[in-house]
């Protein structure tokens, strides 16, 4: 790590560097400009920003055609997931009884209903992938047997009936199990053999049922049959619960490395704390007015999935710009701007703009798939104003550094501008 004073000199020279200021007609035309120089030029580009002080555009490049947004549609789900589930809120993953519990016994199964926690995890996995922030299985092992359970006839059955039984999204490529693990409203460290790993299990709910089994015995609970699946029935009764992150936790560790399995399990969850059964139709639906009930026109836009994997997916800069624009205003704002990725620090970005005035400065979701890249978030420019930007690249083999580098360069521009009042 670099040492702090390094930094600050470092900073200090490139602010002294940094090019004569530029108002908002100058900065239209220098953005257009740089835009019509690269390989990026034509209608296949869409580029928005916004003074979110004076409330005006300050420059737009074919800002309303809808292109694929890659995962800046996470920026749709996050603002659904934080409007409408509350930014607050934890999802449960309860353990529930049928039989009697005499003497330490359980006469029955325990069954583990799954309330779509994408972070429920064994303790090493939470440790890797999640920095501990995460639901976990041993915490509630440890729960059920506090609530007096010392042996269980019955086997752990697990139920994920909150969701629907389909496992990706509409319209995915053939292999998106490389992309996002199966969905499931009941899973174990997201579904994946190992952390990196893409192995996934054909029964999520199964090799949940199957962890908690585990982690019973380690405690010394025996437990009777082996793990299945089914649905409770009405006369299970709750023994232990185990609550996930706030959800603004777990928006922040979807946005921070742009993780599908998140998105795609909250855009569900979405549609269950609506009385709905957990679809992705039922959850982008949802999303779609959540964010048009914002003030965000979304005539001509698509929103198929949470993710952005789907084909589908179609999204212009300026409805881009306008979720930012009005999320950042909402009760949660703080929350749906700090879950970005910090140019040159953090998540995604940790490797891009790792000097200049964005550096630090620019919080931005990223978005990248085989013909789309993305970049859309926050700045503050040089005298103190603070931009809202949306840059959305589409083309066939496209160079996806290059798309970066020109990205880059606009946020980098942006920070150093200085915007009239």
């Amino acid at each position: 790590m670099t040492a702090p004073r390094i930094l600050v000199a470092a900073c200090a020279l490139l602010l002294t560097a940094a090019p004569p200021a530029l108002g908002a007609s100058a900065l239209d035309r220098k953005i257009g400009g740089m835009v019509s120089a690269s390989s990026f030029a034509g209608g296949r580009t869409g580029v928005a920003i916004y003074d979110r002080g004076r409330g005006r555009l300050l420059a737009v490049y074919h800002g309303r055609v809808e292109l694929r947004p890659a995962s800046n549609m996470k920026l749709m789900t996050s603002a659904a997931a934080l409007g409408r589930l509350g930014f607050a809120k934890r999802l449960s993953t309860r353990a529930m009884a049928t039989g009697a519990l005499s003497g330490g016994t359980l006469h029955g199964n325990l069954w583990l209903v799954g309330g779509g926690d994408p972070s429920f995890s064994t303790v090493p996995f939470s440790r890797v992938a999640f920095g501990g922030a995460s639901g976990l299985v041993h915490d509630l092992a440890v729960a059920v047997q506090a609530a007096g359970v010392k042996r269980i006839t019955g086997a752990v059955v697990g139920d994920e009936g909150a969701f629907d039984a389909v496992r990706r999204g509409p319209d995915w490529k053939r292999d998106s199990w490389m992309d996002c693990p199966p969905l499931s409203a009941l899973t174990v460290n997201e579904d994946l053999a190992r952390f990196g790993d893409f192995g996934t299990f054909p029964s999520p709910a199964l090799r949940a049922a199957q962890q908690l089994s585990l982690a019973l015995q380690r405690r010394g609970i025996p437990v009777g049959r082996p793990a299945h699946t089914g649905r409770r029935p009405g006369t299970a009764r709750t023994l232990a619960t185990e609550l996930s992150p706030t959800v603004h936790r777990l928006v922040y560790e979807m946005d921070q490395v742009s993780d599908n399995f998140y998105a795609e399990t909250l855009t569900k969850d979405i549609a269950v704390a609506a009385g709905r059964r957990g679809s992705t139709k039922a959850g982008t639906t949802l999303t779609h007015r959540y964010v048009h009930n914002l003030g965000v026109d979304l005539a001509g836009a698509r929103i198929w999935d949470g993710s952005g994997l789907s084909k589908g997916d179609r999204l212009s800069a300026r409805q881009i710009l306008a979720v930012l624009r009005r999320a950042a205003d909402e009760p949660y704002g703080w929350f749906y701007r700090h879950a970005l990725p910090v140019a040159g620090v953090s998540g995604t970005l940790a490797h891009r703009m790792r000097s200049g005035p964005a550096f630090r400065n620019a919080l931005a979701k990223t978005g990248t798939l085989n013909g789309a890249s993305a970049l859309s978030g926050f700045v503050t420019a040089r005298n103190g104003h603070h931009l809202a930007f949306s840059i959305v690249m589409n083309r066939p083999h496209m160079n996806i550094l290059a798309a970066h580098r020109l990205q880059d360069r606009i946020v980098q521009l942006l920070a150093a501008s200085a915007p009239p009042a």
